[in-house]
């Protein structure tokens, strides 16, 4: 193993909050919800509960950003109406370009925010807002719900996108329906036909349904258009709780048919869940920007920060690529920490870690195990291991401090990409999580860790090469 950095030196500062992550300090947040960019702008809303660090009393909390690294928190986008529909719960947004609701004024386009109300009877039907400032204030629509609920519990979530078909061009809105995703359409946002339904006997079923995010990709291989399906489900992931598949196929207006029946996983992680994609981004077509909300339902409430509960994944490119015959998802790290002024550092023994960094390298395939392990003073420790043999990548956070709840767990997934070709693993540490991207994106691990103290010491196998580290912590 090559020793990069001593951990004989420690910082003193044990806060685990984030360096480079959207979190809102003294709240409670969860998923992300209504994202959109307009005139330069990137805006996130997300599930707020403004009186605690805990669960309840949902909300829509706002902010904003030019880089996707760097946020400005807003005033409450949207508020919970206890006493009429109910909790504002997930959702998502469009910029309505051709003003197709009539909800514009003087050309400027406005943007419709559709979400699920839950009513204290825990009834769930679907109800837009609109905004005619380019997100900073928007307005019930006054004759919400736009959608009643079919007679169904778990009835929520709606992702709207355009379909721009041949003959006929209108909105298509999925809205989750227990464990499967119901499909409507519409021409003004505000009346809808249900389409068509999808779910029954294809993917994984171990928990209910939520966060459907529906949209065509064109593959940067063949220049080929899919239809992409996100679909969050808890529990049921692979490595336990809460998790994100997603299925590749056509849709034709009408139905969603996948490509196959193989279940698809955009993150193996146990921190990745409830993500969508922002709207009217530039490319979209080539790829869609996505963010998730970095928890898991195992533990979601009684992480050890009770400062903050909750925090969004860094933002991610989500490309459409074909490996083996057979389309996947590329969803590799999007924001440009160099635009930041973020600088390399080469550490030499005696130097401790950063507490937020970029660490990237370079595996070769000659080898059958690479190991890279994180120590403290307090003898915690965090490990990735790939295994060429077994064609198997092991996460294991069982010693990383804070171990209640599921965190003494090891996170183990197969391999899928090609192992005769060199590895590039990038992995972005913050004070308490590690994002692992590997080969673009091709695989990704996401997990929460709490250690008592910061990991200080970092030890890679002598056979890892190109090892570069870029200091991220001032961008707290």
């Amino acid at each position: 193993m090559q020793n990069l950095v001593s951990p004989t030196l420690l910082s003193q500062n044990t806060s685990w909050d984030p360096h480079f992550h959207f979190y809102k300090l003294g709240h409670w947040i969860n998923d992300p919800n209504g994202l959109f960019y307009l005139n330069g702008k990137y805006h996130l809303f997300f599930q707020l509960n403004p009186d605690a660090t805990v669960w309840g009393n949902m909300h829509w909390g706002a902010a904003e950003s030019i880089d996707l690294i760097t946020w400005k928190h807003k005033p409450m986008a949207l508020y919970a109406e206890p006493e009429g529909l109910g909790y504002i719960f997930s959702g998502g947004a469009v910029v309505d370009i051709n003003n197709t609701s009539g909800f514009g004024i003087d050309d400027i386009p406005p943007v419709i925010a559709t979400f699920t109300q839950q009513s204290v009877q825990e009834e769930q039907v679907q109800s837009i807002a609109f905004s005619v400032d380019g997100g900073d204030n928007f307005t019930m629509f006054e004759q919400n719900p736009v959608i009643a609920n079919p007679g169904l519990k778990d009835f929520r979530d709606p992702k709207v996108v355009w379909f721009d078909g041949q003959d006929e061009q209108y909105w298509v809105k999925a809205v989750v329906a227990g464990q499967c995703v119901h499909f409507y359409k519409s021409t003004d946002l505000k009346k809808w036909t249900k389409l068509s339904e999808f779910g029954e006997n294809i993917g994984a079923h171990g928990g209910v349904w939520e966060c459907p995010d529906l949209f065509p990709l064109r593959c940067h291989k063949t220049g080929l258009e899919r239809w992409v399906l996100l679909i969050s489900i808890n529990p049921g992931g692979p490595n336990g709780g809460s998790a994100t598949q997603y299925f590749i196929g056509n849709f034709d207006g009408v139905e969603f048919t996948s490509q196959d029946k193989e279940t698809r996983w955009l993150d193996h992680g146990t921190d990745c869940y409830a993500g969508i994609t922002w709207d009217n981004t530039p490319n979209i077509l080539e790829e869609r920007l996505y963010t998730a909300w970095m928890s898991n339902w195992n533990y979601a409430n009684d992480t050890p920060d009770d400062r903050w509960r909750g925090a969004m994944t860094l933002p991610r490119k989500i490309k459409l690529s074909k490996s083996n015959g057979s389309y996947c998802l590329l969803t590799p790290a999007f924001p440009d920490f160099d635009a930041c002024g973020t600088q390399e550092v080469q550490f030499e023994s005696g130097h401790s870690l950063p507490q937020a960094y970029k660490l990237a390298l370079n595996v070769s395939p000659k080898e059958a195990e690479t190991n890279i392990v994180w120590t403290n003073e307090k003898d915690e420790v965090f490990s990735i291991s790939i295994n060429l043999a077994d064609k198997k990548i092991t996460v294991d956070r069982s010693q990383a401090g804070f171990s209640e709840k599921g965190f003494n767990s090891t996170l183990s997934i197969p391999i899928v990409f090609n192992t005769n070709d060199t590895i590039h693993l990038e992995v972005y540490a913050d004070t308490c999580s590690f994002e692992c991207f590997f080969n673009d994106g091709e695989q990704c691990i996401t997990t929460l860790v709490f250690p008592s103290l910061p990991f200080s010491g970092l030890d890679i196998s002598e056979h890892v090469n190109n090892v570069i580290i870029k200091n991220l912590e001032a961008l707290a």
